[in-house]
């Protein structure tokens, strides 16, 4: 029994650390927290990690789903399995585990703006380099969009780029670049457009 606990949390931890490089920046930006970048450190392990994961879960089906002989005194012996609920146990952490693998493959990009009210003044348009998947995106666009007068971000992870649409009398353009490098990413300014 102690075996089949080992390998359900190990997998699940194991899950967790190889899309720490996704989950973490979203955490962070959920919490206020800068450095969101930090967590792209953990990208180039994902392909072990993953690996481990598996092995786990293998591992964890294997002793939850062998039959084992109990020794008895009098000679009848029997054979089973281990219980419903650590089978059910198995399971769940099974599913927690995939739905951690996959994350970096969700698309969280979120459908509206900080404040869609208010007519943007003028847009900047910026190159990020360093974004290892979607969630990055996520979380460069939460942090562009709590500076005080942008009124709204949107960060493409495929094009590596942003659109920042901003009040200039409220915030300059270079105070996007100084946050994204923050991060841990690189962000250039490509074009600003000044409103009407």
């Amino acid at each position: 029994m102690k075996e089949i606990k080992f390998m359900t949390l190990g997998s699940i931890v194991a899950a967790i650390v190889a899309s720490l490089c996704c989950i973490g920046p979203l955490v962070f930006v959920f919490l206020g927290i800068g450095s969101i970048g930090a967590f792209s450190a953990f990208e180039a392990f994902r392909p072990y990690l993953i690996g481990i994961t598996a092995l786990l879960l293998g591992l964890a089906f294997y002793f939850t789903y062998r039959k084992r002989k109990i020794h008895c005194e009098d000679g009848t012996c029997t054979t089973q399995s281990a219980g419903k609920w650590n089978k059910v146990g198995v399971w769940v952490v099974t599913v927690v585990a995939v739905l951690a693998l996959l994350f970096p493959y969700f698309d969280l990009t979120p459908s509206t703006s900080a404040n869609d009210s208010v007519v943007p003044i003028a847009t900047a348009f910026l190159n990020i380099k360093g974004m290892d998947c979607k969630a990055c995106a996520v979380g460069v666009e939460g942090m562009l969009i709590s500076i005080e007068g942008v009124h709204q971000a949107k960060v493409d992870f495929e094009k590596g780029s942003a659109t920042v649409q901003f009040d200039p009398n409220l915030v300059k353009p270079e105070v996007f670049v100084e946050r994204v490098n923050e991060t841990s990413y690189e962000a250039t300014i490509t074009q600003i457009e000044k409103g009407k």
